[in-house]
């Protein structure tokens, strides 16, 4: 039979109930029947009041020894001298057997860890994947508000979907309209439904025709991309306009009809479209020569010897990045973040080494590794001088 919860463990005992609350918060993660050790609290650490070394700690401390009486728990003292409290060093010892009066006491039932909840619920609905569920033990799918039984059975009846679809598609039919669910989890179904034809999503690329197109220019960022439909710089006026929207554009997909759709604005819509479409995805004749202009940065310069795997004979476009060039070597621009460094995400990049263009290898690339990088919008904006 358990001891009875004593009297004086009530609420203003806060430091103890925290002290069992965590020794509660262990046996969650592994409950005492398949426990062989203790759980070990430092009781510095999990008393702070013992710090104080007044008649409140020696009180507080009487309490600990009162539950070690009790067999709730077992003092496993340290090494001091005469002049250290009695309680320098302990070590307060939960056996596996005292969960269960923890649990009495504070009335606080078993929470099964997340982890061991989804495998159970696997586990109960194996036969819903047609390959085995193994894969599935190790990947376990959070949606709040959600049962993780209802999850899983969601996830199994996938098996019964005949495709082709996208994931973003798959997502939204399966997991109650949420299309991001199987995001980054494109792996994971096909390894568990290996029948099932998963779509990749089409890429939508912008195209702005002139009615004189003497070339076609990626731009790399959508306010410079606007900028230059609107004629600025004034070298933009006679080239057809793609946004590459970043590393879109270089996907290998991108110059297929199931993978990308081109959507095009501009005066010359109606006159070069079909000739525009015919060189994107049937390689024929084109407009004119193929440039590329970004960031003058290490990613702008990875995008375009990306590009230059997709589009042959496309080169850095000069009039765009001289101008950014000058203004690099002459005012500078902001520090490139080194790839280690986890709190500048959003600045990681790596140096290409070569584009295969000579202008960038031989001009652009040299001056970022020295002066370090500024973007295209710095000499598109109003205030660019």
């Amino acid at each position: 039979m358990n001891p009875k919860r004593p009297v004086w463990l009530s609420e203003d005992e806060e430091e103890i109930i925290a002290l069992l609350d965590t020794a509660l918060d262990y046996f969650d993660r592994q409950p005492g029947e398949t426990r062989q050790q203790s759980i070990l609290l430092a009781a510095e650490t999990h008393l702070r009041s013992l710090a104080s070394g007044d008649a409140e700690a020696d009180q507080l401390w009487g309490l600990i020894c009162e539950l070690e009486r009790m067999g709730v728990l077992t003092i496993r003292k340290a090494k001091r001298n005469d002049y250290d409290p009695k309680w320098k060093g302990a070590k307060l010892a939960f056996a596996p057997t005292s969960e269960g009066v923890l649990r009495e006491w504070l009335t606080r039932e078993r929470v099964e860890p997340a982890m061991q909840q989804w495998r159970r619920a696997v586990l109960a609905q194996a036969a819903a994947f047609p390959t085995g569920c193994d894969v599935l033990l190790t990947h376990r799918i959070f949606i709040p508000g959600r049962e993780v039984d209802d999850i899983v059975k969601a996830l199994g009846r996938i098996a019964t979907v005949k495709g082709p679809i996208t994931l973003r598609q798959l997502s939204a039919t399966t997991f109650w309209g949420d299309s991001k669910v199987l995001d980054n989890r494109g792996e994971l179904i096909t390894a568990l439904f290996p029948h099932l034809k998963i779509l990749p999503r089409t890429l939508i690329i912008d195209v702005y025709l002139r009615n004189i197109c003497r070339g076609v220019l990626f731009v790399e960022n959508q306010d410079t991309y606007a900028a230059a439909a609107a004629g600025v710089p004034p070298e933009t006026r006679e080239l057809a306009l793609v946004y590459s929207a970043g590393f879109r554009s270089t996907a290998a997909r991108v110059r297929s009809r199931e993978g990308a759709l081109l959507h095009y604005a501009g005066p010359g819509l109606i006159s070069l479209k079909e000739q525009f479409d015919a060189w994107w995805y049937d390689g024929g004749a084109g407009v004119g020569p193929s440039w590329f202009w970004g960031d003058l940065d290490f990613a702008g310069m990875q995008i375009l010897k990306s590009l230059r795997s997709r589009f042959e004979d496309l080169s850095a476009w000069r009039p765009g990045y001289e101008p950014l060039l000058e203004a690099l070597r002459t005012r500078g621009g902001y520090k490139l973040a080194r790839s280690s460094d986890p709190s500048q995400t959003d600045l990681r990049q790596t140096d290409p080494g070569t584009t295969g263009c000579p202008f960038a290898d031989e001009a652009l690339l040299p001056a970022i590794r020295r002066h370090g990088q500024r973007d295209q919008e710095s000499v598109t904006s109003p205030l660019a001088g």
